[in-house]
């Protein structure tokens, strides 16, 4: 069922009424009346999304936060579990090794600046590959 229109008097400023018939043609409408009713209606709607954002903002917050919260745990049990095996590994090759201790500097400012040059992504192919091209160690 449609809403019938009733005829409503209100006061308006002179220079609205301008600028609304200067707009009419941008409204895609015909008629003052029907400017202003789109007008109430995008008003209308402004007003409800604005209390949508006040009811949503706090539940968005709090889903984002515990999202956030989970990623962080998994991420440190991963970084710890990796931190476990790299100790696991450097502690074998400890045991077998026998590495003078300027040879130690180099292989670590080596490592630092391999670490830095490629953001973190260093693996044992391109470690091997530059080993196995070099006449000296580290």
């Amino acid at each position: 069922m449609t809403e019938k229109k009733k005829k409503y008097a209100y006061w308006m400023y002179p220079t609205m009424v301008a600028e609304i018939e200067n707009a009419l043609g941008e409204a895609d409408v015909k008629s003052k009346e029907e400017f202003v009713c789109k007008a109430v209606e995008f008003y209308l709607g402004y007003l409800r999304s604005q209390k949508n954002i006040n009811y949503l903002a706090p539940i968005l917050d709090g889903a984002i936060k515990s999202e956030v919260r989970s990623l962080e745990t998994h991420l440190s049990e991963m970084l710890f579990k990796l931190a476990v095996e790299s100790a696991k590994v450097n502690h074998l090759l400890a045991a077998q090794s026998e590495v003078p201790d300027e040879a130690m500097e180099r292989l670590n400012r080596m490592c630092c600046e391999d670490v830095a040059s490629n953001n973190g992504r260093v693996t044992f192919e391109s470690a091997y590959e530059f080993q196995h091209d070099r006449e000296e160690d580290f």
